[in-house]
């Protein structure tokens, strides 16, 4: 490999990164951006700035909201990465043969933006995508002011780096110091100095902190003062320090750059140079294997963007084209997606069910990413309203929740609110067009009952909009929620007879059932509900299901089910063992989900 090109090649992966993490994490990257809020406010910059490391986090946040449009916010990381990588080459007078280690903090910080799943929902630091690159690329850029400086100012300038750099940049302003000690004793001027630095770099890392938490910084605890402005990994009193090996590899090569600092290089051989391709193709394999990509994850955001732009359709292909088990969160949001297409009565068991935990390492609860979406979807918006109220104040507030306000807002005709939270969206760069969009609402409230979004809403909006307790499981409160329901609008009526179905409960089904067609005089009884009515019929000798108007092949369907089923328990076989034999001809109807499926939401 060419001396020239061992020196573009660090800039050349860097490239290939931008590329394939724009195409393959595009959604995640949007909703990267959603769990975002940055206002260009100097309150808002004060807020970062009560921590240390708050600079950091404001200007993290800052260009966190890039991503709005993936390719603009990749692109942007992509040029600090690159500055990076001129940044180490210059500093640490890497020769063009090793020029791939320069690649090594790159690619884990390529890795701390990639590896979350969940965590999106979870993290508090502000800014966490970009905060890391930020703080990297301030930590080398301080060392090469150092090394540049006369022995003279070397020693001043490492103590004037921890006193006024810890309040903006935290951790990385003691990490600064630490690579500055260490380049000190491959400098010219002596040992004593390089000891001096040494010391005077020990002493300032494990007093200023110290200094700063008993005067300025109070809100912080005390047992994380050295490690402000990196993401904390603990969750309900949980800790899970292996995410934080990636920053631990940063660290620890930034080290190894320094001890390895060298004035003066010998030329490398001609066969040394193939090196970078070497070291290239293991970085790629470690950012393949610690990758996050569990599909269903994925698929979740994809089909909560469909949602956000009322494409149903976009919501059921995903659906569709899923092969294993999905999250009830998949489930939920296929289930809002035929409510709104009027076919949820034909369609609900054409898709794969299941309840396949979320792919996290701590409990998780639906609630706190799209549970607050389908809650107000589904006409209890202070549900919503009080999630995103706690989030906020617990995890930050973020664009997503300020949008749920706005509409929770809307919809409870409370217009004042809604104002508030539309004033802080139109502070947002991208975010401004639509904050004034449903200030319009505000103005003229008329345009809520035209909305094709709030409409729906509000007809599953019941007067006694009251607020108690969900234990944080969505799914089962929606249910119960419907279940106990009576109502005349032929929507929400819908979603009653849905919950009695299942609930399981014949008495409550027969109740609602009578009340839908009553409702539904002219229309044809969707096949479920038909379903749903002859298994009944057929477990209550009160009630004669063969007499009522439904379709021929479903009562035959029904009666084939029934004697099938019944066939095998006469033969003692239990439900595990019939449910694979059964699942081909009968997965898709109501009395398969009756017998066979429980699922239901849980707290895993």
């Amino acid at each position: 490999m060419p001396s020239w090109l061992c020196n573009l090649w660090p800039y050349l992966v860097i490239v290939v990164m931008g590329v394939v993490l724009v195409v393959a994490e595009y959604n995640y990257l949007v909703r990267v951006e959603e769990q975002n809020l940055f206002m260009h406010t100097p309150l808002f910059l004060r807020q970062c700035m009560v921590a240390s490391g708050g600079l950091l986090s404001w200007a993290g946040t800052y260009l966190t909201q890039l991503l709005h449009v993936p390719p603009l916010g990749v692109a942007v990381l992509c040029l600090l990465w690159a500055l990076l990588v001129f940044l180490l080459q210059r500093t640490f007078r890497i020769p063009a043969h090793w020029m791939a280690v320069t690649l090594i903090p790159v690619a884990m910080l390529l890795l701390t933006d990639v590896y979350l799943g969940y965590w999106i929902y979870y993290l508090k630091l502000r800014g966490f995508f970009f905060v890391a690159t930020l703080g990297t690329l301030g930590v080398v850029a301080l060392t090469y002011i150092y090394r540049l400086l006369p022995r003279g100012l070397r020693t001043a300038f490492l103590l004037l780096t921890v006193i006024c750099c810890y309040p903006l940049m935290g951790f990385y302003a003691l990490l600064a110091a630490v690579l500055m000690a260490l380049v000190g004793w491959h400098l010219k001027g002596g040992k004593a100095w390089a000891a001096a630095d040494t010391i005077l770099a020990m002493l300032a890392i494990a007093a200023v902190p110290l200094l700063a938490y008993r005067y300025c910084y109070h809100e912080t605890p005390i047992q994380n003062i050295y490690w402000t402005a990196l993401p904390i990994y603990r969750l309900r009193m949980e800790s899970f320090p292996a995410y934080y090996i990636p920053y631990a590899v940063i660290v620890l090569s930034l080290m190894a750059m320094a001890v390895c600092y060298r004035e003066q290089r010998e030329a490398a051989k001609k066969a040394r140079r193939w090196t970078n391709a070497l070291l290239t193709c293991v970085l790629a394999a470690v950012i393949a294997v610690f990758w996050y990509k569990d599909g269903n994850f994925h698929r979740e955001i994809a089909m909560r963007r469909y949602a956000d732009r009322l494409d149903w359709e976009g919501v059921l292909r995903i659906a569709r084209e899923t092969t294993g088990e999905p999250t009830r969160d998949m489930w939920m949001m296929k289930n809002l997606a035929l409510t709104r297409l009027g076919k949820i009565g034909e369609e609900m068991y054409d898709y794969p069910n299941g309840a396949k935990p979320a792919a996290a390492p701590f409990s998780t609860r639906l609630v706190q990413w799209d549970g607050k979406m389908l809650y107000l979807n589904y006409g209890i918006p202070n549900y919503c309203y009080r999630w995103c109220m706690e989030d906020g104040v617990e995890y930050g507030w973020r664009v997503d929740q300020l949008k749920l306000m706005v509409k929770c807002s809307l919809v409870n005709w409370e217009l004042s609110a809604a104002q508030k939270y539309i004033a802080m969206l139109k502070k947002t760069m991208f975010h401004r067009k639509w904050a004034q969009h449903y200030e319009e609402y505000v103005h003229n409230p008329r345009l809520i009952m035209e909305d094709a979004e709030l409409l729906p809403v509000l007809h599953l909006r019941q007067d006694d909009n009251y607020l108690s307790g969900d234990d944080a499981l969505a799914e089962r409160f929606l249910i119960e929620h419907f279940a106990g329901t009576e109502s005349k609008d032929r929507m929400l009526q819908e979603q009653t007879l849905l919950a009695a179905m299942q609930v399981r409960n014949p008495n409550l089904f027969w109740l609602r059932f009578y009340q839908y067609t009553e409702l539904h005089k002219d229309d044809r009884v969707p096949t479920l509900y038909q379903q749903a009515a002859c298994l009944f019929g057929g477990m209550d000798d009160k009630i004669d299901a063969s007499k009522m108007p439904f379709d021929k092949q479903v009562v035959e369907s029904c009666r084939t089910f029934m004697d099938t089923f019944k066939s095998y328990r006469d033969q003692g076989m239990d439900m595990e063992s019939i449910k694979p034999l059964m699942k081909g001809a009968f997965q898709n109807t109501y009395y398969f989900d009756y017998f066979f499926n429980h699922y239901q939401e849980e707290v895993y």
